[in-house]
């Protein structure tokens, strides 16, 4: 039987050592973690390369402190990576301060991009094959090391969501084309987990993010540290201290019904603290809809889909802010977005945007804004 131990513990600050003790002690109450003479992957969170303090980021003092405890471990070799949507070769997340605590701390930074590995997903509903990063195929175990956030499109983001980086960088925007809903994303990346067994996480939730997550939300103090070897108890544990109910996300209860991690909350053990005495009051979240019916993806007419579409909010330019670095057109995988006119500006083709928000993530300064009625505002 699978372990469905999830240790919540206190870490009121990014002070090396007590992120080290929280995670070694969180380690050992959720049952241990076996990596002695093993090649290791550790996967932070890497949305784009941001500073530490906007919380958009796996912090880089929590990423130092998992790479000691490996190492302490008996880890044979360490390698940490991510794949942001627009990595570029030889990308070390020098922002974000990343790059630099793997090498201060004896960990080989890995390139995403150079090599890719097919993996099987035998049990997937929406993928049996995925094309990854070859670190991942060569890892005995991955250490997956999310960050606590909301999402504009999952509405939260933690366990499940954080192995979708290890699809090499902008390759993860064709799948926003191919499963362009809420559940359809959710049963492939719930297939990609069922493809990578050897997963074991680390939460930081030291800083969360709340508001329009992943990449524009705003900084929010939790001082909390998660272990666990089952991604799906982390999740609901996580989203649990949230506020939100656990099994309304598209995640979370896709993978309950696959039946692997978990056979009901129920099952989950805290062994430290208990996500009810962690919830966080007045956490700004990410608005649930009011139904997670699945008639509108699979039986009304493409004609009427895209009218509820229409009704649904969508990606803003933000005229004040834009300096149209055109990433968002870049990442855009549905080809909705270019830049025209002069003096130019940034414009896109709401007919042809999906809602996958890959832009607002992306935008390095927040100049989009996911609003109702989204329309063009030209200069």
């Amino acid at each position: 039987m699978m372990n469905t131990k999830v240790a919540i513990l206190s870490c009121p600050s990014y002070d090396p050592e007590l992120v080290y003790q929280a995670l070694k002690e969180g380690v050992e109450l959720a049952g241990g973690l076996d990596v002695a003479g093993k090649k290791v992957l550790l996967k932070p969170n890497i949305v784009f390369d941001a500073a530490p303090e906007k919380a958009v980021c796996t912090h880089p003092v929590f990423l130092g402190a998992a790479i000691r405890l490996v190492r302490e471990l008996g880890a044979s070799h360490i390698m940490a990576g991510d794949s942001p949507g627009l990595q570029g070769r030889n990308f070390r997340a020098p922002l974000s301060g990343l790059g630099e605590a793997a090498a201060a701390n004896g960990a080989q930074w890995v390139d995403f991009t150079q090599a890719k590995a097919e993996v099987s997903s035998p049990q997937g509903r929406a993928m049996k094959k995925f094309s990854l990063t070859q670190a991942a195929a060569e890892a005995d175990l991955i250490i997956n090391l999310p960050k606590l956030k909301t999402h504009q499109l999952m509405y939260y983001t933690g366990a499940i969501k954080n192995l979708f980086g290890l699809v090499p960088s902008a390759a993860k925007s064709a799948f926003h084309v191919r499963f362009p809903t809420r559940n359809s994303l959710a049963r492939a990346l719930v297939d990609l987990n069922l493809a990578l067994p050897r997963v074991y996480h680390l939460m930081d939730a030291i800083v969360a993010m709340e508001g329009p997550g992943p990449g524009s939300g705003d900084p929010k103090q939790l001082g909390l540290v998660l272990a666990s070897s089952n991604a799906l108890a982390m999740d609901i544990g996580a989203s649990t201290i949230l506020g939100y109910p656990p099994l309304r996300l598209p995640t979370n209860r896709e993978a309950l019904e696959r039946g692997f991690w978990l056979k009901g909350p129920e099952e989950i053990e805290y062994p430290a603290l208990k996500p009810a005495e962690c919830r966080v009051s007045g956490f700004t979240k990410i608005p649930l809809k009011r139904s997670s019916s699945q008639l509108l993806e699979f039986i009304l007419p493409h004609s009427l889909r895209n009218l509820k579409d229409r009704g649904e909010p969508g990606p803003q330019i933000n005229r004040h802010r834009c300096v149209c670095c055109g990433d968002c057109a870049d990442i855009c995988a549905s080809r909705a977005m270019d830049i025209t006119g002069d003096p130019p500006w940034l414009r896109i083709d709401y007919k042809q945007c999906i809602r996958c928000f890959c832009c607002h993530e992306i935008c390095p300064i927040g100049a989009i804004d996911i609003v109702k009625g989204a329309k063009n505002q030209a200069p």
